[in-house]
């Protein structure tokens, strides 16, 4: 067996189980009693308990991921006040603000470039402005970065329809994820062979999936009523939107049997996640639905931005807002910003720290290494303390209750999630990255015969599960892998490529796919 980077961890624990001060905080009379009482229970009674005992489990996780979610919003609202905008930082953008939130500083690893801004009065010169931005500095992996040849933009502080629907989509983009988490999660249990009746667990995921909808509701509310204040504070025009009825926020159900419940599409906005199906004949038990957006779209006062007014077809017009009070109109504020390019060869720094990492996991789980490197470009652009907001962790951005449990359930033989951080230690992170990726090559892709159609196949499931790309394959939608590897090796490469870019269902998978396979060539 691997000896795998959390074996010390496991002994650590299995040390803290049998110590003396943990026994001795025990009754093992009242064990005792526990054990009799639960030997005299039925059959339904034994499986009631252990339906509740993973109801339990999962529920644990939910109400972190949910208390993580709401402070991500008490933080990006505080921002909003200021800025107008509640950038945070994500898998591939650093974002620091001053202790009084008056200067940003974003590294965009994606587009390679570092940007300082400051808040002043609207009416503050130029160079005045620049003065506050002259002596400050971006750090960049230790180095310090000047900004004195930085290209100086200037705009004011913006609280229109346009910014807050950038708000409201990044509601929508996390909670579509947080959703398809929970059909993986389902999956997944499903496929462990766990005992639990299919329409339990499909049950479960449908309400705590509508759950995170009503959830999703509120946030736009509480959302809308910021933006609307500021405006009225600043005696903003506030648009006036006159809609047509939206779409009902019930899903369907299936024909088949009242208690499977059809599942939302979602799309997918990070990495490494479980796998929705098997490489079995056995058809999907949920057909995906496409009104989801719609769903979490349907609250009262929704905001009004142009995409919205495409999509509801409503009049709009403009009406000046009311004042809430005799109070003078606050001072408007701009935002005055330095941009510079990042050093070149910095990513290529980076990424060599990790090559002997990804060399010597690839070669553990025979994958190529070139992979795994444009996995952790892609993913993190190398920086092991990467957190996207489903959230997933490090350098290949594995989400603990997902990817991080297949990895250790079925390669550590730990039956427990991972945690954030183990997660953010680099050797662990590429080790359980690089397995995940042997599970799907040899696992759920296994069917599929050409290498590198099946490498394609790969990347697009890191990204989305290979469940959505079985749907790109089967002409039911079905998440059948199996099914779609009878279609996948009747076409060459390249013809898999291409239809899994024309058929994903997924922007953002599409693009990742086009990402990954293109920079492989960087690392061979």
């Amino acid at each position: 067996m691997k000896n795998t980077k959390l074996s010390a961890i496991t002994l650590a624990l299995m040390t803290v189980m049998v110590s003396p001060t943990s026994w001795s905080a025990t009754d093992p009379f009242a064990e005792l009693d526990t054990a009799v009482a639960q030997s005299h229970q039925t059959h339904e009674q034994k499986l009631e308990e252990f339906y509740q005992y993973v109801n339990n489990y999962l529920d644990e996780y939910e109400q972190w991921r949910d208390e993580y979610t709401a402070q991500l919003d008490a933080e990006k609202a505080k921002h909003i006040e200021k800025w107008g905008t509640g950038d945070v930082s994500d898998q591939t953008t650093s974002v620091e603000y001053s202790d009084n939130d008056a200067v940003k500083k974003v590294i965009d690893y994606e587009n390679n470039t570092a940007t300082i801004s400051v808040l002043v009065p609207a009416d503050t010169s130029e160079e005045e402005a620049q003065k506050q931005l002259g002596n400050l500095s971006v750090d960049l992996d230790g180095d310090k970065l000047a900004m004195t040849d930085g290209q100086v933009s200037q705009q004011e502080v913006d609280y229109s329809a346009e910014q807050e629907k950038k708000e409201y989509n990044f509601i929508v983009e996390q909670t579509e994820a947080q959703m398809n988490e929970l059909d993986n999660q389902a999956e997944r249990l499903i496929h462990s062979n766990t005992g639990i009746p299919d329409s339990f667990i499909y049950e479960r995921a449908y309400k705590k999936k509508m759950a995170l909808v009503a959830d999703a509701q509120e946030r736009v509310k509480a959302l809308r009523t910021l933006y609307k204040a500021k405006r009225a504070e600043l005696g903003i025009p506030e648009p006036v939107v006159e809609p047509e009825p939206s779409p009902t926020t019930e899903p369907t159900q299936t024909a088949q049997t009242p208690k499977e419940v059809q599942q939302p599409e979602v799309k997918e906005t990070s990495v490494a996640k479980t796998p929705t199906a098997e490489a079995n004949d056995k058809p999907a038990a949920v057909e995906p639905m496409t009104e989801q957006s719609e769903q979490i779209a349907k609250v009262p006062q929704q905001p009004v931005t142009p995409e919205a007014a495409e999509t509801t077809k409503p009049s709009v017009t403009d009406t000046p807002a009311k004042p809430t009070s005799k109070a003078a109109t606050p001072k408007p504020m701009k935002v005055v910003s330095y941009t510079i390019k990042l050093p070149e060869g910095a990513l290529k720094k980076r990424a060599e720290q990790y090559r002997p990492m990804a060399d010597s996991e690839s070669k553990e789980f025979d994958i190529n290494p070139a992979l795994v490197m444009a996995i952790m470009h892609s993913e993190s652009s190398f920086r092991p303390d990467a957190k996207s907001h489903v959230p997933a962790y490090g350098l290949m951005q594995v989400v603990p209750s997902s990817a991080g449990y297949d990895v250790n359930r079925t390669i550590r033989n730990i039956d427990a999630p991972m945690k954030a951080d183990e997660l953010y230690q680099p050797p662990v992170n590429v080790e359980t990255g690089t397995a995940y990726l042997h599970i799907l090559n040899d696992k759920y892709l296994s069917a599929i015969k050409d290498e590198k159609s099946r490498t394609f196949c790969t990347i697009a499931a890191y990204n989305t599960g290979a469940g959505n790309v079985a749907r790109a394959f089967n002409q039911d939608h079905s998440t059948n892998i199996r099914k779609a590897a009878g279609i996948i090796n009747s076409m060459t490469p390249d013809e898999v490529y291409q239809h899994l870019i024309e058929n994903l269902p997924y922007d953002e998978t599409k693009n990742y796919l086009k990402k990954v396979s293109s920079r492989m060539a960087l690392y061979q």
